[in-house]
């Protein structure tokens, strides 16, 4: 995965917070030179893993459907270069796909376009479930395990959710409007710059400060949030970008001190949960090295 546009850590103290920000509709897919890899690489996890990168309920036709024709057109307004469109058949010129509009689910046709995983979110008589979604890039999570799910339910394993945002969270999916969409940006370390991460499996339990410096990568996603007008359901999208954690620091100034001081709040059950378990220490003393 390309490099990261977005360096969201600021030394303060580790804590969970929504973060959200006014986002300009005209940039709400962000495209760049590394497309036609990612959607390679998304053709190919359809191929081989459909189940694991494609998730959706019977009904969810309808707010896909609606996803997809807005994806086209956003395309076709900020960057009419990498398309053509005839009908119902769309050509995406980067990686040289035809694609049909009428044949298989829209989610996964509107994520064929993008380098952002998509995932629709609708309301029904309770709380907001997840309905459909494509995620080729997830962070060791299972969309299987995700879809029809509540906020909460989603966000169950994640430290603290419960109490402090699950309320929040829903509030304000309630009230998102159409021309208020927003964004927000997550960030994570990880011992791979594999994007493409559906377990849990795989995490280092002891580190180096030597190894810290070669094999840590800093993960970026960038979220946003739009309602679509005509269905009313929330579309969540997430792009995902990966640089290894030396060459954030190296061209960064102030990084490594900002990233210290936020490590060193970090709580054990956000260590476990993340999977930083015995990173701390040498990250620390790494850190401390380079600031």
């Amino acid at each position: 995965m390309n490099g990261a546009p977005y360096v969201p850590v600021d030394g303060g103290p580790w804590h969970l917070s929504m973060g959200l920000h006014r986002l300009d509709p005209d940039r709400w897919l962000e495209v760049d030179a590394h497309r036609a890899h990612e959607l390679r690489r998304k053709a190919s996890l359809l191929e081989v893993a459909r189940d694991v990168v494609v998730a959706t309920h019977p009904g969810s036709e309808r707010a896909s459907t609606e996803l997809l024709d807005l994806v086209v057109a956003y395309l076709v307004t900020h960057h009419a270069e990498l398309l053509e469109v005839d009908g119902h058949r769309v050509h995406e010129l980067a990686t040289g796909a035809v694609l049909d509009r009428r044949t298989g689910h829209p989610v996964v046709i509107a994520s064929m376009l993008v380098q952002e995983d998509l995932c629709v979110l609708e309301r029904d008589d309770e709380t907001w479930r997840l309905t459909a979604a494509c995620v080729c890039f997830p962070s060791r999570w299972s969309l299987a395990q995700k879809l029809g799910q509540t906020l909460g339910e989603i966000h169950g394993p994640v430290p603290g959710f419960q109490d402090a945002l699950a309320g929040p969270a829903g509030t304000f999916f309630d009230r998102l409007t159409t021309d208020r969409p927003v964004w927000r940006a997550n960030w994570t370390l990880l011992d791979t710059d594999e994007p493409h991460l559906p377990t849990a499996s795989g995490r280092v339990a002891r580190w180096t400060s030597g190894e810290v410096g070669s094999s840590l990568w800093f993960r970026v996603e960038r979220q946003t949030l739009r309602r679509l007008p005509e269905s009313g359901a929330i579309v969540f999208s997430i792009r995902t970008y990966v640089r290894p954690l030396a060459d954030v620091v190296d061209t960064t100034p102030g990084f490594a001190a900002a990233l210290r001081a936020t490590m060193r709040t970090v709580s054990p059950d956000v260590a476990a949960y993340k999977g930083w378990v015995g990173l701390l220490e040498p990250l620390d003393a790494w850190l401390d090295e380079r600031s």
